[in-house]
């Protein structure tokens, strides 16, 4: 066993392809991501929500001002309704609040769709407290936010593990995938029918090379994360690599499925990248889970990388989850990743035998 991962370890370092794969891009999305994000929100210490507000009444102006005080919200009072909507389509402002008599009329830019769901919740939050300020009745409830950290959590940090996850799958897979159909399509695994070699053994030679790659690049990629973007995370180290390890061995074990389907190659590659593609867009990664229609939501269910991006943001202390939850999570991915490998591994050489 030793001496296959020895060699497996060598393979591993001379194929440059894997080792940019595993190594590089992780790191490579996040850093292209960030600059992106930081470059369209002009920060990465927070968000902050310009609204344009046309109503003739002063105490509606002062309750407005005195509400938004501190929370990132900054209100332009407009001279009238068609300034206000001038503010809107020119997108210096991402809503806009007339207020009539009694009536709060909430417009707002839908092409702006990073920023509808955020938008839909304000709405309820500003009519609140201004009918609050204006009737000088205090809720029940009182709420009091305590800092347990310094920092913010900004839109990278939230994107970050998602990038991870993806970068991770899409390595595991397509390294996998890749290495075994290659090495079926050239008849190396047909060689080794001479041998009492077995075949879960040989594979997961090559995913253990492929797993300790790829828990470095996540490490690093978080730690970048922090450095550049000021992620400002509260990472509980031990969980992040249990479950970092949990889900290299899950992408793995996809990737020796795969090799299984086709001594093809290139049919090989075309299933896998269709199964990128579709985590990519209906995985709670880019689009928030909330905003998507039923249909969505069904697949995002039954993609593992959802849960993924989910158990990573709840190591990273940016998202709740049940221990429980986690905990079961973990064993389902280490124990269906490890089944993968080993039973996949020993068809694909049973295939090759006949």
């Amino acid at each position: 066993m030793k001496t296959f991962i020895g060699k497996s370890f060598r393979m591993f370092i001379r194929d440059r392809q894997a080792v940019l794969m595993f190594f590089v891009l992780p790191i490579l999305l996040m850093l292209i991501l960030g600059f992106v994000i930081e470059g369209l929100s002009g920060s990465t210490t927070g968000v902050n929500v310009k609204i344009a507000a046309f109503s003739s009444s002063s105490a509606i102006q002062n309750a407005m001002t005195n509400a938004s005080s501190g929370t990132g919200i900054e209100f332009v009072f407009a001279k009238s309704v068609d300034d206000l909507n001038d503010l809107l389509n020119s997108g210096k402002v991402q809503m806009g609040i007339i207020f009539d008599k009694d009536v709060f009329t909430f417009v707002y830019n839908q092409s702006f769709g990073q920023y509808n769901n955020y938008l839909k919740i304000l709405q309820d939050v500003i009519s609140s407290s201004v009918v609050n300020a204006l009737s000088n009745v205090k809720p029940y409830i009182q709420i009091k936010s305590l800092s347990v950290k310094s920092g913010n959590l900004t839109v990278i940090g939230f994107i970050v593990p998602g990038v991870v996850a993806i970068a991770i799958t899409i390595a595991g897979i397509f390294g996998m995938a890749i290495i075994a159909g290659n090495y079926r399509q050239n008849m190396v695994l047909k060689r080794l029918e001479v041998t009492p070699l077995n075949g879960g053994l040989f594979f997961f030679s090559l995913a253990i090379v492929r797993f300790i790659a790829s828990l470095i690049a996540a490490s690093v990629t978080v730690v970048l994360s922090e450095i550049i973007f000021s992620t400002s995370y509260s990472i509980n180290w031990p969980a992040f690599l249990i479950f970092i390890s949990g889900g290299v061995i899950l992408s793995l074990g996809i990737g020796v499925i795969f090799a299984l389907l086709s001594r093809d190659l290139w049919t090989i590659l075309n299933i896998s990248t269709i199964l990128s593609i579709t985590m990519m867009l209906f995985s709670d990664v880019f689009f928030p889970y909330s905003i998507m229609p039923p249909y969505m939501r069904i697949i995002s269910e039954m993609l593992p990388i959802s849960y993924f991006s989910q158990g990573l943001r709840y190591t990273l202390g940016i998202e709740a989850m049940h221990y429980q939850d986690f905990v079961i999570l973990t064993a389902v991915f280490i124990a269906g990743g490890l089944a993968m490998i080993f039973f996949g591994g020993m068809e694909i050489l049973k295939l090759e035998r006949k």
